[in-house]
């Protein structure tokens, strides 16, 4: 048979060539571009440990953004990761912090395009009661009370060549009143992104954000009926409502969001509202930005000083003014 040219042992011998020669060459002798693609399928304890004694070659490997890329971390890595993170660097938002933390790590760790990750459950403080009258401070413990706060702050600050980012196991409450936030902020510049409810228990979200790729096609009366559709079943649809081109983008990327009446609720906690006004205040700087990247996915009329809307058909006669967004 033919020589198996993907195994250079068994070429090696079918050739008639010395049994030494048939030999695999060691980790440390294979070329960087080469070992840093196999680092990549390594998971990313396995590699942080064995770097510790590694070679030379093994240690310069690392150092490429291959090696690393994509890089997943699952609940018990991210945990200890950053628990490293915030023991070396507490806030993680000076620049000279970030750099000196940095360069404890191998270069290509924080040079990944793709991430993703499972965030760990919350660790809670206890409160240590004492009945002495010893009123000495204590040390604080580390304690990671906010894993979605510490990756959101990784990421603008460590991690800021990611293109594709995912995360999963958020809280829902915690992400209810942040996803704003979140989106004008960490993930101003990623043009797609997307926030999906899970029926988890507990109840969770799952986060996509893709830095390159255009948003969802913004469409008033499109979206109009999928919101009306999102509607639980035991809420009555007010139909005074109005869209904006800026509330139609987080509507959009907010699967679990519905606006009825003034405000925005979510399907799976109707009680829980979230301010159109800060919607569209907070949003306007980012349609401004992903109209100039992304003109045709709004489909809306071009509006003027104000926000595009989009109200219900009301019968000659009865129509009142429309309201001032700003």
């Amino acid at each position: 048979p033919a020589p198996n040219a993907a195994c250079p042992a068994a070429s090696a011998a079918s050739s008639g060539l010395p049994a030494a020669a048939a030999e695999l060459q060691p980790i440390g002798e294979l070329p960087g571009a080469l070992m840093a693609e196999i680092l990549s399928y390594v998971d990313f304890r396995t590699k942080v440990a064995a770097a510790l004694g590694a070679s030379r070659a093994f240690q310069q490997a690392l150092q490429c953004r291959a090696a690393w890329d994509p890089l997943h971390l699952d609940q018990v890595s991210v945990r200890s990761f950053l628990r490293l993170l915030k023991s070396r660097d507490p806030l993680g938002c000076f620049p000279s912090d970030v750099g000196r933390t940095k360069r404890r790590f191998p270069k290509g760790l924080f040079e990944v395009h793709h991430l993703q990750t499972a965030l760990m459950d919350p660790e809670r403080m206890e409160v240590e009661q004492s009945d002495t009258e010893d009123d000495t401070p204590r040390p604080r413990p580390l304690v990671i009370a906010d894993p979605l706060d510490e990756v959101c702050k990784r990421l603008r600050h460590y991690f800021t060549a990611v293109r594709e980012l995912s995360i999963s196991n958020i809280e829902d409450y915690r992400m209810d009143y942040r996803f704003v936030g979140l989106r004008v902020g960490s993930l101003a510049d990623f043009g797609f992104v997307e926030l999906v409810h899970l029926a988890t228990t507990p109840p969770t979200y799952a986060l996509r954000a893709r830095r390159d790729a255009p948003p969802r096609s913004v469409d008033l009366e499109a979206m109009r009926l999928e919101n009306r559709a999102r509607l639980p079943v035991n809420i009555q649809f007010d139909e005074t409502t109005t869209f904006s081109d800026r509330e139609a983008l987080y509507l959009a990327e907010h699967r679990n969001a519905y606006k009825n009446g003034d405000d925005f609720h979510l399907v799976h906690a109707f009680y829980r509202t979230v301010r159109s006004h800060s919607v569209r205040k907070r949003y306007k700087a980012i349609v401004t930005a992903l109209k100039k990247r992304f003109p045709g996915q709004f489909t809306g009329r071009a509006g003027s000083a104000s926000p595009t809307m989009l109200r219900p058909r009301v019968p000659r006669g009865e129509r009142t003014p429309s309201p001032l967004w700003e």
